[in-house]
């Protein structure tokens, strides 16, 4: 499969403010919703864990993920979170192997 930009970022949010943190991040939705080359942007929240928010995001390549990175309203979600987050943010870059469901990305 060819290579795409991918990765899961993980925020820890301060007790009890994950419901505060989800406000902040949904103009991102709307955000994403512009950019052609953000093929996956995908929130999750672990039942486990009611003080985490996961997302899982696809880029069709590293310049999609820069105009998404350097968007301002990336620029104002991260502002905002850092007020709720409880502990630095993890970010953990993925290669794409196999997968199902996924729109075809640009050949290397």
């Amino acid at each position: 499969m060819a290579r795409t930009n991918g990765h899961i970022a993980k925020f820890k949010i301060a007790p009890g403010r994950r419901a505060e943190a989800i406000e902040m991040l949904k103009p991102m939705f709307s955000q994403v919703a512009k950019e052609p080359g953000a093929l996956l942007y995908i929130m999750h929240l672990p039942e486990s864990d009611p003080d985490t928010i996961w997302f899982y995001e696809r880029y069709a390549d590293d310049s999609a993920f820069e105009v998404h990175s350097s968007s301002a309203a990336h620029d104002k979600a991260l502002e905002d979170l850092l007020t709720v987050i409880d502990a630095p943010w993890e970010l953990h870059w993925l290669n794409l192997e196999f997968g199902k469901g996924l729109p075809s990305p640009k050949q290397d």
